[in-house]
């Protein structure tokens, strides 16, 4: 019974958003081409990737289109630009999918026009230009995904047709980055009669060689993959609350958390503890809205940033994973009447984890976005103990005062109202100061005081 509470909390307390286009996020840049022949309705683009270089220090975008990859400078989002576009091996495309290795991008496709394969992309040369180093079709044909586990330098492709047919997954070896090799399948665990207990994996998560596996209304499965000849089964979760199409699933930092999506209309998004991993335990399941989407979940830090189809994206504090509370939304697809859902359209994916915190959306018929969350989820959190910036009185009326320590450092002040909209930003020095908040309205504020050692947000109630 109260995990169902939980659930009808969290749905009552913001099923009034949607006429909202937007919750304490900011959008910095859209950009979309409608002159493309759309496929399947109103399929314009599937999903999207971030890059960093971190030698040129720029980010990058890069959007999948039905016909191509689109690449976008997005190091100053208010001046983001298209760079180039690099044509998929497959045509007329309606899912594409991207992951990163190092300055490399491993692209595959499915639900296409014509059979692709696996391209390489070698980004370094960026914003001049992308250079193909691979492009064969030996290792697949159609895949719905790809994924990259960087540590162990493998390359998983779920759901792999290749010529000679098809595997629930196949496992390659990135030793040599621009020349993949076959490792093994997936060794599909069987049930008490022999059989096997799922075909196919939608999508898949990695983290030290333990794998999770979305497998459609089978469920998520997870096994331990140290040894490709032994392949071992630690845990299922398959009978749960709201269970449809297993689709795609995301760990805490600790990794004794996993966070997954059932591809359904009006299903929830679901946590459960695995810290017992052969005896999962539900935590919780909410939503944006009773009959929404939830489509991609990332967890990052104590945040989940969803892409939400006709939703849009949604960010919730998992501060308290019994109780998620959103913390931000942007309406990618403001279309659909509140309340009023239909299926597959609007925001396919997002990516959260770029070093600037900005996070960059595709929406199926309306482009790339480029937003940035109030509060930052992106920035470092700096905990203390002890607050070494005081602010006074509080409640205040006229004046608000800061006692700052007696040292020679600086500070930035952000003033925020409740919904999270900035009203005042300055530079504060290492001395006794009064501000003039005469200015400001009455009701409740977020006084922001940080620099690269210290921050601390103070809740003030000014008269």
């Amino acid at each position: 019974m109260r995990k169902i509470y939980i659930l009808l909390f969290i749905l009552f307390s913001i099923n009034g958003l949607k006429s909202q286009q937007s919750l304490n996020m900011e959008l910095l840049a859209q950009w979309n081409n409608k002159s493309l022949q759309p496929i399947d309705g109103d399929q314009l683009w599937s999903d999207i990737m971030g890059y960093h270089d971190s030698t040129k220090n720029k980010e990058y975008a890069i959007l999948f289109g039905n016909d191509s990859f689109y690449f976008f400078d997005i190091t100053n989002p208010k001046t983001t630009k298209l760079i180039l576009s690099f044509d998929g091996f497959s045509k007329k495309s309606i899912n594409r999918d991207v992951e990163i290795y190092q300055h490399y991008a491993y692209c595959v496709s499915e639900r296409s026009g014509s059979l692709g394969g696996l391209q390489i992309l070698d980004l370094q040369y960026l914003p001049d230009s992308v250079h193909e180093v691979y492009r064969s079709d030996a290792l697949t044909v159609q895949a719905h995904t790809v994924f990259v586990e960087a540590e162990r330098k493998r390359m998983y492709i779920p759901q792999n047709s290749t010529k000679v047919g098809f595997s629930a997954m196949d496992i390659f070896s990135l030793n040599n980055p621009e020349n993949p090799t076959k490792l093994a399948s997936l060794q599909v665990p069987l049930n008490g009669l022999g059989e096997a207990q799922f075909s196919k994996v939608h999508e898949m998560y990695s983290r030290n060689d333990t794998v999770y596996l979305s497998c459609y209304e089978n469920g998520l499965y997870m096994m331990d993959l140290t040894n490709l000849n032994s392949q071992k089964l630690l845990g299922v979760i398959a009978n749960y609350p709201q269970r449809g199409t297993n689709h795609s699933s995301w760990l805490n930092d600790k990794g004794n958390m996993i966070m997954f999506t059932d591809e359904n209309l009006g299903s929830p998004i679901k946590i459960f503890d695995i810290s017992d991993i052969g005896n999962p335990r539900q935590i919780v399941y909410f939503n944006s809205h009773p009959n929404a989407l939830p489509h991609n979940a990332y967890w990052k830090n104590n945040m989940a940033i969803v892409s939400s189809y006709e939703d849009g994206v949604y960010v919730y504090d998992l501060s308290n994973v019994n109780y998620p509370k959103v913390h931000a939304f942007y309406d990618t697809y403001p279309l659909n009447a509140g309340g009023v859902y239909s299926g597959f359209h609007g925001c396919w994916g997002v990516w959260p984890y770029l070093p600037s915190g900005n996070i960059i959306a595709s929406d199926i018929s309306e482009g790339l976005f480029v937003m940035k969350p109030k509060f930052g989820i992106g920035e470092k959190e700096i905990k203390s103990e002890n607050s070494i910036v005081e602010i006074y009185p509080n409640p205040a009326k006229n004046l608000i005062c800061f006692k700052l320590p007696d040292q020679n450092e600086k500070f930035n002040l952000t003033v925020l109202d409740i919904k999270g909209s900035i009203v005042k930003e300055l530079e504060i020095n290492s001395t006794n100061l009064n501000i003039s908040i005469e200015t400001l309205n009455p009701g409740f504020y977020f006084f922001k005081v940080n620099n690269e050692n210290y921050s601390k947000t103070y809740k003030v109630n000014i008269e």
